[in-house]
């Protein structure tokens, strides 16, 4: 006779739209303001390079998880909820592991995700599925958008890659961040061809020494400001020492104060020189830090 403590039996499959008011309602207090899930739902469903998987007790979804194919190599995962009535009996790990042999099938090599650095539960978990931390990252934000004056700092110009590049490869903070850069809570490999695209699109500034060798690069975009509706702009990865970071960002600060621009997120690895940095410049420290874990396939 079966345990009447027996853990119900879970099925993950891909997510259909009519599970949207289940899962909408174990999601809606997920933050004290609710979720993103049901504005990026219907959006998601539809992605050629990405799936949702929803787990099921019974017929009823009980948690989901997002994954999307940013390269032919590599997933992010993202997206991880739990109806809090199945918590600790292993929904996230069917859905993780359903999710790591659906990127295999599809020829990745490596999947990797973020959680907070005091979620100490998802990073046991995360650890037990083979998941390890790979980078740490923060948050800051300011909303002190001023006219600034920098010295050494300017956009780059395409003829200048090369150098950035070769920059990068040498650098202490791009180890650091293990090679990745992020747009919004997503995390990339950060690899020529994503720095050619930024400097094609007129998104990178970058400080050079007395010596007029590249010695920093700040990479931006205004993502924020389009999924959130709201008049802000993103770092997405800075590099240098705390001189040349701090010209940047005075760079960036008289940026988007010509173009009224309200608020920054400045997004970067947790590097004392560059967090320094920004808090000399307004930018408030978070409470905690992001974990990016990597696992390979």
């Amino acid at each position: 006779m079966k345990s009447e403590h027996a853990k119900p039996k879970i099925c993950v499959r891909k997510a259909r739209s009519s599970d949207s008011e289940a899962v909408f309602k174990f999601c809606e207090k997920t933050w004290s303001w609710g979720d993103y899930i049901p504005k990026v739902w219907d959006r998601w469903l539809k992605e050629k390079n990405g799936r949702v998987f929803v787990a099921t007790i019974n017929c009823v979804p009980v948690g989901i998880s997002h994954l999307s194919i940013d390269k032919p190599h590599e997933v992010w995962l993202s997206a991880a909820r739990t109806d809090p009535k199945y918590r600790r009996i292993g929904v996230a790990t069917a859905i993780t592991k359903k999710c790591l042999e659906y990127a295999k099938r599809k020829g990745a090599k490596v999947a990797r995700l973020v959680t907070e650095s005091d979620n100490t539960a998802a990073r046991a978990a995360l650890q037990k599925l083979g998941f390890k931390p790979t980078a740490e990252f923060v948050e800051m934000a300011t909303e002190d958008v001023s006219k600034e004056k920098s010295k050494n700092s300017q956009r780059v110009e395409e003829n200048e890659t090369e150098a950035i590049w070769d920059y990068l490869k040498n650098s202490e903070t791009y180890r650091k961040a293990a090679g990745l850069y992020t747009v919004l809570y997503h995390w990339f490999s950060l690899e020529k061809q994503d720095l050619e695209r930024f400097v094609e699109r007129r998104k990178t500034i970058a400080h050079k020494n007395e010596m007029g060798d590249m010695d920093g690069l700040t990479m931006i975009d205004d993502a924020t400001a389009q999924e959130w509706r709201e008049n802000t702009m993103q770092t997405c990865y800075i590099d240098g020492d705390y001189d040349a970071v701090f010209d940047m960002i005075k760079f960036l600060k008289s940026r988007c104060y010509a173009l009224g621009v309200k608020k920054i997120h400045g997004f970067t690895c947790n590097h004392k020189p560059i967090t320094t940095a920004l808090e000399k410049l307004g930018f408030e420290p978070p409470d905690s830090t992001e974990i990016v874990y990597e696992r390979k396939i």
